[in-house]
């Protein structure tokens, strides 16, 4: 496989601190981004069916808290053989083991589709999102969010003698985006049409087998799929896709929770923690 380099790594660590940063092309978008869960017209899936707290309840020490994800964005979520909670691995199942443990409780994670999280949320059957969710205006209309852990920001991949060396020239190639990502949002938003994918797997396996030019996806996960996949590259273009903030959320006005998951996100960026769990498992994709 091809390597990443341990330069990456260092990077990934040296944003886990960065202070607020916009969103992609500074418009409300989202990591896995503007959510079609404000309509609610998707259908909610997930691995268990009982809701985890009454809504708005903030569970009490000695109990569970679980977390909605959705575990196809590596290196934040993932499932593996054996992961830190369950079967679920990665940079934010790290974080929210380690925010349970600290207050007392137990962690668990049900896997949905990104864009049924925050209607999960809403309706009791999680206790917090955490899923590389980047902070919007929009979003903040439907959940409360923590202290934002993570900076990132949008890259594209292509084959290494593409022609593709910035956004613009996007224009005329078939694109590929993965449905509620923030690279669906900013590709929308430059105004060309692409072909959304549920899983970034299947995006990717489309460009490696010549049916699109190009994916638009979030940086760290984009250095897992080229890591995993010869004749790939990344390329970046700053001037279109800006930076943007991950965070966890919680049901609107549980100020409890979110200050209990505060407290222990600010302990894990003043300690170091996060950045270290970024290093970490960069590195780890790397050594693949």
């Amino acid at each position: 496989m091809k390597k990443a380099t341990k330069a990456a790594a260092l990077g990934l660590a040296a944003v886990m601190m960065a202070a607020a940063l916009t969103a992609c092309g500074g418009k409300t978008d989202t990591n896995k981004a503007d959510d079609t869960a404000a309509s609610g017209t998707q259908t909610q899936q997930t691995d268990a069916s009982a809701p985890a707290q009454e809504q708005g309840e903030t569970p009490a020490a000695g109990g569970t808290l679980t977390f909605g994800t959705n575990a196809e964005f590596p290196p934040f979520e993932f499932v593996a053989g054996s992961g830190v909670i369950d079967q679920y691995d990665g940079i934010d199942m790290a974080i929210a083991k380690k925010i349970a443990e600290e207050n007392g409780m137990t962690a668990a994670v049900e896997n949905m589709e990104f864009d049924s999280l925050l209607i999960a949320l809403h309706n009791g059957q999680i206790d917090a999102a955490i899923a590389g969710m980047t902070v919007t205006e929009e979003r903040k209309e439907q959940a409360d969010f923590s202290t934002p852990y993570y900076t990132a920001t949008q890259v594209m991949i292509v084959k290494e003698d593409s022609t593709i060396a910035s956004a613009a020239d996007m224009a005329d190639k078939k694109i590929c985006v993965i449905q509620g990502y923030t690279g669906e949002i900013c590709v929308k938003d430059l105004g060309y049409p692409y072909e959304a994918f549920k899983k970034g797997t299947d995006a990717i396996m489309e460009l490696v087998n010549g049916k699109c030019d190009v994916v638009v996806i979030d940086s760290a996960t984009a250095q897992k799929y080229v890591g995993d996949n010869e004749g790939l590259k990344i390329v970046e273009d700053a001037a279109a896709f800006e930076s943007e903030e991950y965070a966890i959320a919680v049901k609107k006005g549980n100020t409890e929770l979110l200050n209990k998951i505060n407290q222990s996100i600010e302990g894990m960026l003043s300690d170091g923690t996060v950045a270290e769990l970024g290093a970490q498992y960069i590195e780890a994709i790397s050594a693949e």
